[in-house]
């Protein structure tokens, strides 16, 4: 009997990625072989673009199309279908499977006949006709380990077997923890009483999870072997590439395990399928090192820093608030305090040690190369952001410019991603670094031709300082901003200035390479996102309306030209950059990190610089702590 809010027998719920030509077949062979069962199908598209929905609309017109505008993930688009689904069971199907008989009408029966069955599973066959191992135990730290890491070299434990159960007949019936939900049949009131599935979880451990909850109410989950179904296998990630897909595993791994077991289970699983991507690890332990090496006798430590480290003391010491920073090139115009802020955290971790704030902006430095590679999925994008030289050297500079790399790439990813409250804050974040970043606001506004409150956000220390001060920084801001977007008379003087700091990027000190690179930049460039074209091009366009850009103005730019170089695609350019980062490693320890003026060991040394902050922030140091060595 149905259930009162049941209008047919069974839901069926396809999400499609990208599979179009798999989903019709898949549509094809449902609507050929399910006989004598009242059923719906729905099909969630995640945005897919090869036509997927569209052919939907054309060939099976009788199918509820959801066509998501982004990728809502396989367990948001599984519970979209729920929400609506009027049957009494509820099927979740892979769009990459196909029938070859009457296999959901034995699944249903079955259903009906065991009231204490949670979920089933039928059996998967290859297309070729070999079986697919599914069905398996509830995973344990040890299996995941051996199976997922890079330990599955070393050890390879007759547990496993046990674990995955391959002793039993796959085209038999018998209860497993863990079914397979590429094709999983449950009660439809139940599954809803579970919210559905856990959108914690994206793509992986959605049927551990699942399970768990089912087993939870008291339900098994049966492998039922006596229906069978075939199985294309991971179509749709196949075609988002193991480099887009490896971060979801991880985060679902971490996400199950700090679930189910521990948040310490959660970091090591998480850490040991990281390490996989064994390359990735080099380039970040590369960059780490770079940024670290030797840093307590070489760092720079110039005047205008020491006026940050001043500024963070008396916050930490006497409680003297900083609503703003240092004065920018625009006098009377000051920088965001935050600055400050990480520097007073840095220097209370780090007992007021100089050296403490540098260390804070090598982590940042380093944790941007990472993002550069989660963003552009381009090792070799990685490595150019590790060892390019002036980032290296901003890097290592306890600076207000340090971490702009960091948070544009946080950014652009919010950009990537559409979200526009992150976009506009995160904007508004770059511009407390560094007002010259102002053209990233203007681009969300482009992308998203909307505002967004969030941008206000960052601004309110320099409101609560404005209130007292004529609202020179909130007003004068303005009065900034609309004075260079219509002064465009000195853009003669930003290419010497572009040029300069692009050979300090690419090949410090070595012009004819950065020529070379320049042309290896401009082949790629025809390839690159529109989003990164355009922080390309409307900073570039920045720099010409000031006139004579300064340093401090291109640390923004830093990953766009590490990613644009990281994307080529020929082998030869891509060897010929790989040579050229090794070259920059070698040349940034030969040259002590090019710092600027003496190291911080010269300084402390001669101490011989009264007046400047830098020397006044060392002698106190020197006066009421432990002698620096």
């Amino acid at each position: 009997m149905l259930t009162k809010s049941a209008s047919k027998q069974l839901t069926i719920s396809i999400v499609s990625f990208n599979t179009r030509s798999l989903l019709k077949r898949c549509l094809s062979s449902i609507y050929k072989f399910t006989q004598n069962l009242s059923f719906e199908v729905i099909v969630v598209d995640n945005a897919s673009t090869d036509g997927s929905a569209a052919m939907v609309k054309k060939y099976f017109p009788q199918v509820k199309l959801i066509a998501n505008s982004a990728n809502n993930f396989y367990t948001g688009a599984n519970n979209q279908a729920l929400a609506i689904g009027q049957g009494e069971y509820f099927l979740i199907l892979n769009s990459d499977i196909f029938f070859k008989d009457n296999a959901l009408a034995k699944m249903v029966q079955y259903l009906k006949q065991h009231s204490l069955v949670g979920a089933v599973e039928p059996a998967q066959l290859y297309e070729d006709g070999r079986i697919v191992g599914t069905g398996s135990k509830h995973d344990s730290l040890w299996h995941s380990l051996t199976e997922l890491t890079l330990l599955h070299k070393i050890f390879k434990p007759k547990s496993l077997q046990q674990y995955r159960m391959t002793n039993k007949d796959r085209t038999q019936v018998w209860p497993a923890p863990v079914i397979c939900d590429a094709a999983l049949m449950a009660r439809t009131d139940q599954l809803k009483h579970l919210g559905g599935y856990d959108e914690k979880f994206k793509l992986y451990y959605t049927e551990n999870d699942l399970c768990h909850r089912l087993q939870a109410l008291g339900l098994s989950t049966v492998h039922y072997g006596l229906a069978s179904v075939y199985h294309r296998v991971s179509a749709s990630t196949d075609k988002a590439g193991w480099q887009t897909i490896s971060p979801l595993y991880n985060r679902d791994a971490f996400a199950y395990y700090r679930k189910y077991h521990s948040l310490i289970q959660g970091v090591i699983i998480y850490l040991g399928m990281a390490l996989n991507n064994w390359r990735l690890v080099l380039i970040l332990a590369l960059a780490l090192f770079l940024r670290l090496y030797r840093l307590p006798e070489l760092m720079t430590f110039i005047p205008d820093q020491g006026r940050d480290y001043l500024a963070a003391r008396d916050m930490l010491l006497i409680g003297q608030p900083v609503l703003v920073g240092i004065p920018s090139s625009v006098p009377w115009l000051r920088q965001g305090p935050f600055f400050i802020w990480l520097i007073a955290l840095a220097l209370k971790l780090g007992n007021f040690h100089p050296v403490a704030p540098a260390i804070m902006t090598a982590v940042f430095g380093t944790l941007s190369v990472y993002l550069v590679y989660r963003f552009s999925r381009s090792r070799l994008a990685a490595f150019v952001m590790a060892t390019a030289p002036l980032a290296v050297v901003h890097s290592r500079l306890a600076y207000h410019t340090s971490p702009i790399p960091l948070f544009t790439i946080l950014y652009l990813i919010a950009l990537k991603q559409k979200s526009l409250g992150w976009s506009f804050f995160l904007a508004a974040v770059l511009l407390q670094f560094e007002l010259t970043t102002l053209p990233l606001t203007f681009l969300s506004i482009l992308v998203f031709r909307s505002f967004s409150i969030f941008w206000f956000i960052p601004f309110v220390p320099k409101l609560i300082y404005d209130l007292t001060h004529g609202f020179t920084q909130t007003l004068g801001f303005a009065a900034w901003a609309g004075y260079r977007l219509v002064n465009v008379f000195h853009y003669g003087n930003a290419l010497p200035a572009i040029w300069e700091f692009w050979i300090k990027f690419t090949a410090w000190g070595y012009p004819l390479l950065a020529v070379l690179i320049g042309f290896i930049f401009f082949y790629s460039l025809p390839r690159q996102s529109k989003l990164l074209l355009a922080v390309l091009g409307l900073t570039l366009l920045s720099f010409f309306i000031h006139g004579a850009p300064s340093e401090a103005y291109f640390p923004v730019l830093f990953v766009v030209w590490a990613i644009t170089l990281g994307t080529v695609k020929s082998k030869f350019l891509q060897s010929l950059i790989i040579l050229i980062c090794v070259f920059n490693v070698y040349s940034l320890l030969a040259h002590n990190f090019y710092p600027y003026g003496p190291t911080i060991t010269e300084q402390i040394n001669s101490l011989d610089q009264p007046g400047q902050d830098n020397y006044q922030y060392l002698l106190w140091y020197r006066q009421n702590y432990d002698q620096i060595n």
